[in-house]
């Protein structure tokens, strides 16, 4: 089949027959209107989207045509498809190499020139162009016929096909008609794009009215972080590329970058960032400004070479501009620009010159602004502007001057860790105690039977806690009953027989004598055997067989305390139910009792890494300090700040003595986060030579009540107290393996 250009179509109206003329009638008609509404559409300011789908929609209707395309050039001169209806029901696929051969097709009418609409019969194939030949021949390997019709510029160039597949069932007089009015209605297409180009041109004003409100917004502030992020995001938006960033020159040469269009924060330690840094540094210090457009110019200086290098690593843009940014107030040229943009396109157009026009308005209205917050910057305080300004521009810049006067302030500092003293102290965890702490076990291993006691009750010394049964000891009892009743029974049998014996011989008498010494014996063992048990197990009390006591103990007679408070107090918790009924052994206490009247004192776990320094200050005599006692004699103390949890705004005052500090390191067995071996330690509360206002409340003496302690381990430099930890970890770890 040959190809059949649009030359004079036929006109729908001729006769050639009853039917054919009713068809030709009906077309007539159908492609008025097709015509009519294109109009309107070309005209409308649909996006090109919906007006395609519109577009192509009308114009099958107009011709009941099976199946169309619409076929639009991309920036990069390809083409590509815009909308379709029913493309894939015409059997492109069908046969091999279908698809391939029609897209040929497509590209010979997109480069013929002049542009003609094209007429492909069924199996029909393209007559050989002038451009160079593709892969595969042009043709229509489908069974419709193909209607290819250009669509123009103003400029009368192609920028899209509209393509038309009609059945093969119709009079072939009608298929001239049929690609005359496809090239009409891409004629309309042509006019939606002028229409379209029109009100682009239109829309400067709007663009005009965006660079006033991008100026606005860049001088709106004199922080030069703020004035970046300005020039970043809304200079994107007017340049319309895909990244613009911004850098600004604080001293003779290092460049800070302070915004990255779409980036919230600048992570100036990560490797982009950096490389980016460097890259407009060394454009900076050449001077010009860099453009790159995939292959990078040969004469560029080779630190630049270097440096884009790196950030083409980082960053992969087809199209890349670092623009120097220099205000009309730099008069010295030999010095860098004081600030520099930096554009990305990772999909440019073919024609970048707009892009760099609208780069070069937002550098000019963008270079005063930075210009003006980089100086602002450069200015600490306002009532020192001018000195400290001239200092660091003497000294050599920002950066130098913050090294100086961070050295300064390192030496001070160091002069102040080493010659100002200050405490030492050592923190530890405990829990408020009575001085006075007993434990109650039963004598003896026994059943409990009964409790006489409930929680904070105060008892006597010697009062029975619990009541409690061990058959052991009820065969013991009884045993040493019957035989103190058998000796008595004896002794009365003897003493009867004695007094009896008027006529009894004398060794009958001699040996009833006996028997009655041994029989008082044996009475007095079992007597003594009684009282012990009931010494031991009793208080001194009998009991019913088998059942023995257990008492408060009585209280350390060398300790004083006021007589007449002097008594116990049950610290445990409602044991009854769990120990009523149960065995327990003389190793296993019933009950926890304490004077709380008397004294008290915070029972401490120094661990072992703090245990050194409070030795240490024992041991030195300017870091402790000596109480006087006539009883005991001079006893060494260190003072103890206490903090109570339940007070934990006010700190008290304790002391330790050194002979309250154990001599063994235990595992610490109540904080099981931590493992490390602790040694135990009392501080007394509320002694004489304590400041009253300094003890510590008798209402906060709870048992158990947790306490945060600082033992203070006398005057050390500042820098000592403050990083010893730190000294004794490098010690440890570096130099005692040295």
């Amino acid at each position: 089949m040959s190809t059949t250009p649009a030359t004079a179509p036929a006109s729908p109206n001729s006769s050639s027959g009853g039917g054919s003329d009713d068809a030709r009638s009906r077309y007539a008609r159908q492609i008025e209107d097709a015509f009519e509404s294109a109009g309107k559409l070309a005209g409308s300011t649909l996006s090109p989207t919906e007006f395609y789908q519109q577009f192509l929609n009308r114009t099958l209707q107009a011709i009941d045509a099976p199946a169309g395309a619409v076929w639009l050039r991309t920036p990069q001169g390809f083409l590509q498809l815009a909308c379709q209806e029913n493309i894939d029901k015409v059997g492109l696929d069908t046969r091999r190499g279908g698809r391939q051969c029609h897209n040929e097709v497509l590209r010979q009418v997109f480069q013929t020139a002049p542009p003609r609409p094209i007429l492909l019969e069924p199996n029909g194939r393209m007559a050989p162009g002038p451009g160079e030949p593709g892969p595969v021949p042009p043709a229509n390997l489908t069974d419709h016929f193909a209607l290819f019709a250009p669509i123009l510029s103003t400029e009368k160039q192609p920028i899209g096909v509209l393509e038309v597949f009609q059945d093969a069932t119709h009079d072939p007089r009608m298929y001239p008609t049929y690609l005359n009015y496809a090239f009409q209605m891409a004629g309309y297409a042509s006019q939606y794009h002028s229409f379209s180009n029109a009100r682009v041109a239109a829309g400067v004003e709007k663009t005009y009215a965006q660079v006033e409100t991008f100026a606005r917004h860049i001088h709106s502030s004199l922080n030069p972080t703020e004035v970046a992020y300005h020039v970043a995001n809304e200079g994107r938006k007017l340049i319309e590329c895909d990244r613009l960033c911004v850098g600004i020159r604080h001293d003779r040469s290092r460049v800070t970058v302070e915004a990255v269009s779409g980036a919230d924060v600048v992570e100036k330690a990560s490797t982009h960032v950096r490389r980016l840094r460097l890259l407009m540094q060394s454009v900076l210090q050449w001077g010009e400004a860099l453009t790159f457009k995939g292959e990078k110019d040969a004469g560029l200086p080779p630190a630049v070479a270097h440096a884009l290098d790196e950030y083409l690593h980082e960053s992969q843009p087809k199209l890349l501009i670092v623009q120097p940014v220099r205000d009309e107030r730099e008069k010295d040229k030999t010095k860098p620009a004081r600030a520099v943009l930096v554009l990305e396109c990772y999909n440019p157009p073919e024609q970048t010159d707009p892009i760099v026009q609208r780069l070069e308005v937002v550098t000019t209205h963008a270079a005063p602004a930075l210009y003006n917050a980089a100086e602002m910057r450069r200015v600490p305080l306002k009532f020192l502007w001018w000195p400290i300004a001239k200092l660091q521009d003497g000294i050599g810049g920002k950066g130098r001057f913050i090294a100086a006067a961070v050295a300064v302030l390192l030496a001070v500092l160091v002069g102040v860790m080493v010659m100002v003293p200050a405490d030492l102290r050592m923190e530890a965890k405990g829990q408020m105690l009575p001085v006075e702490i007993a434990k109650v076990f039963p004598p003896r291993e026994g059943q409990i039977q009964e409790i006489r006691t409930k929680p904070g009750d105060t008892l006597s010394p010697g009062y029975e806690i619990a009541t409690l049964f061990s058959s052991p000891f009820a065969d013991e009892y009884g045993k040493a009953s019957n035989e103190l009743r058998e000796a008595n029974a004896m002794v009365d049998a003897a003493a009867e027989t004695l007094a009896k014996a008027t006529g009894m011989k004398e060794d009958d008498k001699l040996r009833t004598v006996a028997e009655k010494k041994n029989a008082e014996q044996r009475r007095d063992k079992a007597l003594q055997d009684l009282r012990t048990q009931d010494a031991q197990y009793n208080a001194g009390r009998p009991n019913r067989l088998g059942y023995f006591r257990a008492c408060a103990p009585q209280f350390d007679p060398q300790l004083a305390r006021p007589l007449d408070r002097s008594r116990w107090t049950v610290l445990n918790d409602d044991r009854r139910e769990n120990l009523i009924g149960r065995t327990l052994r003389p190793n296993e206490d019933i009950m926890r009792l304490g004077n709380l009247e008397g004294a008290w004192q915070a029972e401490l776990k120094i661990p072992q890494r703090n245990i050194g320094q409070v030795l240490k200050a024992f041991a030195d005599p300017d870091s402790h300090l000596i109480e006087k006692d006539p009883v005991r004699g001079d006893r060494k103390y260190l003072v103890v700040d206490v903090l109570l949890s339940s007070q934990p705004d006010k700190s008290y005052e304790g002391r330790l003595y050194r002979d309250d500090v154990a001599a063994e390191a235990v595992p610490n067995k109540n904080e099981h986060d931590e493992n490390e071996p602790v040694v135990t330690a009392y501080v007394k509360l509320n002694v004489a030579g304590i400041p009253e206002e300094n003890w510590v409340p008798r209402n906060h003496f709870i048992t158990g009540l947790e306490v945060r302690t600082r033992v203070r381990c006398g005057k050390h430099a500042l820098g000592y107290t403050l990083f010893h930890g730190v000294w004794e970890w490098f010690y440890e770890k570096v130099v005692f393996f040295i």
